[in-house]
């Protein structure tokens, strides 16, 4: 399979007009962090963790990922998501002049406030959201005690 780069002399994203303001007066400060590797962070599988009575939720944008394409896993306080985005066309569409979207592998662990019962845990996709349902493990659920 034929890989299509960008040319380009360096990255390129685009600058928000208030960001150039910031800019001019603390250079470089409100740029994202890169890698190693020179690259940002990817914008994929962003989350939402909400704690509910009984369960965790957990919504996950990776939108142009095949369902067929995701791994999760549960175990204990911990969620891993991964999964590939696949770039769709190889055919040439002439000079890039902004090249955002992110294509590849992925993976993301998730640290969870309790413990989930794994063998009940749900998971559904629509319009490019994950959504885990985690049913908390029954000593992490809260007990009302009464005073004697």
């Amino acid at each position: 399979m034929a890989q299509e780069k960008a040319v380009s002399s360096g990255p390129v994203r685009v600058v928000d007009p208030m960001e150039q303001l910031f800019d001019a007066v603390l250079p470089g400060f409100f740029r994202p962090m890169q890698a190693a590797s020179g690259s940002t962070r990817p914008s994929i599988a962003h989350i939402d963790v909400i704690d509910r009575d009984t369960e965790i939720v957990v919504k996950a944008e990776v939108a142009g990922v095949d369902r067929d394409k995701l791994d999760i896993q549960v175990h204990g306080n911990q969620v891993y998501i991964s999964g590939n985005k696949e770039e769709g066309s190889t055919r040439e569409e002439g000079k890039y002049i902004y090249r955002e979207r992110r294509y590849g592998e992925f993976a993301r662990t998730i640290q969870l406030p309790v413990d989930v019962d794994a063998s009940q845990s749900r998971a559904s996709y629509k319009d490019g959201v994950l959504e885990l349902v985690l049913p908390k493990a029954e000593s992490a659920k809260r007990r009302r005690i009464e005073v004697e």
